[in-house]
């Protein structure tokens, strides 16, 4: 038997759902329309991108290489999809240190912070060891600099420190004592690699990196001078290290700056900071955000016994809001204790 779809649907039935069709088939291909409008300046985009952001891209996640998202996409006003774009790219990519690097990410950038806590951050030890475990005379490793720290925090218990240049974690360490006998916590930091591999097998019960904090506001590798404690930054990236046989003790270091570790731990409050970097103290503490950060205390070694340096560091850290209430003499060598004035300080966390 045959129908005819007159038969089956009324005339005017049958004209009704023709041009409901036709209104949809219209609106559909207006539609596509739209979209490949809206989405021009993103596939143009795609076409421009430079080698290394898309071999950057496809190196850290196939889908990757479809986001196409860099900085410059956001700051062209496509604004549109960036907040997605933006979503994908930090969820998605894995960003890597060369990237973060050459392009001088902000302090606070996600993705500083997102490849500190997967690549660099090692977590506190579950377990409490000692290399001193047989030597019970050792209480406190200092040189003395905790002895001086401590009665301007009214002997504080379960305390927060970071310590920068911690060689191997109890020789000489600045928060040992304050760690095993206050209960202290903390983050240490530590550039050379045997040394470090002792902070992690003494079993510290804080964090620990192996990197050194940066010299400029932002990510960067330099060339290091491994020397155990006397340890130093040697200058910049050695690109081609591995054929140069004449130079001994050195490697490349990735480095941070000390607000983006901070931010990785959780930590924008400290209590004490210990810097001994054997030269590079003063242009690590000039890229610090103070107007971010509060931290109550610090020794800060200076390797020369110059005034002028002894002063020149006094008066900025006085800009900063502390006031020098002592001087350490070393070898060859001034430790400044710094405490912070006792009046309200202004926090801010915008970011710069």
């Amino acid at each position: 038997m045959k129908f005819h779809l007159k038969t089956l649907i009324p005339g005017k039935l049958l004209v009704s759902l023709m041009i409901m069709v036709s209104i949809f088939l219209l609106f559909y291909t207006k539609k596509r329309e739209d979209n490949q409008a809206v989405n021009a300046p993103l596939l143009q985009h795609r076409k421009s991108a430079s080698a290394e952001d898309r071999y950057y891209n496809l190196m850290n996640n196939g889908d990757a290489s479809e986001i196409a998202l860099t900085e410059d996409y956001c700051n062209e006003g496509y604004t549109a999809t960036c907040d997605k774009f933006h979503l994908n790219f930090y969820n998605l990519v894995r960003c890597r240190a060369d990237y973060v690097n050459s392009h001088q990410l902000q302090q606070d950038h996600p993705c500083v912070i997102d490849i500190i806590r997967r690549k660099y951050l090692h977590s506190p030890s579950a377990v409490n060891g000692s290399v001193f475990v047989e030597r019970t005379d050792v209480i406190d490793p200092s040189a003395g600099q905790s002895s001086i720290v401590l009665p301007h925090l009214n002997n504080k218990t379960g305390g927060f420190f970071v310590e920068c240049g911690a060689g191997d974690g109890e020789t000489l360490s600045n928060t040992y004592y304050m760690e095993k006998q206050l209960k202290w916590q903390g983050v240490l930091i530590e550039a050379d690699r045997k040394s470090f591999s002792r902070i992690l097998a003494s079993k510290r019960q804080s964090y620990a990196l192996p990197v050194c904090l940066s010299l400029k506001p932002y990510p960067t590798e330099v060339s290091f001078y491994e020397d155990g404690i006397a340890g130093e930054i040697y200058g910049d990236k050695i690109s081609n290290l591995e054929e140069i046989t004449t130079i001994e003790n050195i490697a490349n270091v990735q480095c941070f700056p000390l607000y983006s570790i901070l931010l990785a731990v959780g930590r924008t409050q400290v209590d004490y900071f210990s810097v001994d970097v054997e030269g590079s103290e003063s242009q690590i503490l000039m890229s610090v955000p103070w107007h971010k950060v509060d931290i109550k205390t610090l020794t800060v070694e200076v390797t020369s016994r110059r005034q002028v340096d002894v002063d020149s560091l006094t008066k900025y850290m006085e800009k900063q809001n502390y006031k020098k209430v002592g001087l350490m003499a070393g070898l060859g060598y001034y430790d400044l204790i710094f405490v912070q004035n006792k009046e309200e300080r202004h926090i801010s966390f915008d970011r710069t």
